[in-house]
């Protein structure tokens, strides 16, 4: 009980700061921490949260300054941004970008995420993902012309639109759950399959397509993920690096000049994660391109749209 009321006179007196117009410090608190989102008698701190957001609402339909508070809450197997803005009354928008969620169909569990009792949209002030970034291209009006409340939550500045929604476009960009090409000029020289490899002059399957592409140019993730492996010197891919995705895919960029980016770290969908080059077995520069589902081999070109050159 005890640290049930320290949470309470936290809140409130954060609640206080940011009505006068005092910029968010989130990152000076420790949240509130949600064990569940479910409505019953052990579980006062989401009738608390529950409570906190109908005042938030309320207070913006009245052109108050916004209250700005956040809590604490473990996604657990089903959770969805789609399941926790219904359980939240919170919009999956501000969920989204407070957490940097970058698509609607990204795996939430395990994650701790903030959930904020004010809706809006929640712009990093350097952005990181494709949404991101986006997201401050479309608002850089409001958000660079001063009409945002700065906040600093968790050591990060965002810029709090209140009550902003993502337009049309933005939410189509949100739900899209696609894959985009890792080359956006290329020649396709080898497709998924059997073929006589420019090696060996062997039938030999290709488990993968090749693109070719002059040395230097820049290789993207053709979807959000974490960095499983980055290889160098290997004697058939030379460097390169595998990706994981969520639904049980891996995505393997090979023959690289360069490596940008390192194991564990997570990437965004077209973020820059190396150089084409001629490393390992290759006869000229090019980028090796593998798709793998569920521990599986198959054709990138059954998932991206193949909008390069075709070589004849």
């Amino acid at each position: 009980m005890k640290a049930f009321a320290v949470h309470i006179a936290k809140a409130f007196f954060f609640i206080l700061l940011t009505a006068i117009g005092v910029n968010c410090h989130a990152d000076d608190w420790s949240y509130p921490v949600l064990p569940s989102l479910r409505s019953h008698s052990t579980n006062p701190l989401y009738r608390q949260y529950q409570q906190e957001v109908e005042e938030a609402s309320k207070a913006y339909r009245a052109g108050k300054e916004p209250y700005l508070n956040f809590y604490a809450y473990t996604a657990t197997e089903g959770d969805s941004i789609f399941t926790l803005a219904a359980k939240c009354s919170v919009p999956q928008d501000s969920i989204a970008t407070v957490n940097h969620i970058e698509n609607g169909n990204e795996s939430l569990e395990g994650r701790t995420l903030l959930l904020p009792t004010t809706a809006g949209l929640y712009i990093p002030r350097t952005p990181k993902n494709s949404i991101e970034i986006l997201l401050a291209k479309e608002h850089s009006v409001e958000i660079y012309g001063g009409n945002g409340t700065v906040c600093k939550i968790q050591g990060e500045e965002f810029y709090f639109l209140q009550g902003t929604r993502f337009s049309p476009e933005e939410r189509a960009f949100f739900l899209d759950s696609g894959m985009q090409l890792p080359l956006e000029s290329y020649v396709l020289t080898s497709t998924f399959g059997m073929r006589i490899s420019p090696i060996s002059g062997l039938w030999k399957f290709h488990r993968g397509i090749d693109m070719a592409a002059p040395i230097g140019t820049s290789i993207k993730a053709c979807k959000s993920g974490v960095v499983k492996t980055v290889g160098k010197n290997d004697y058939t891919y030379g460097n390169y690096v595998l990706i994981a995705h969520d639904g049980g895919m891996t995505s393997m960029y090979a023959h690289m000049s360069t490596v940008s980016v390192t194991e564990g770290t997570r990437v965004s969908k077209g973020q820059e994660i190396g150089k084409v080059g001629v490393t390992g077995l290759s006869t000229g520069p090019h980028l090796h391109f593998e798709i793998k589902q569920n521990g599986q081999h198959e054709d990138p070109q059954k998932y991206i749209k193949t909008t390069g050159k075709r070589a004849h």
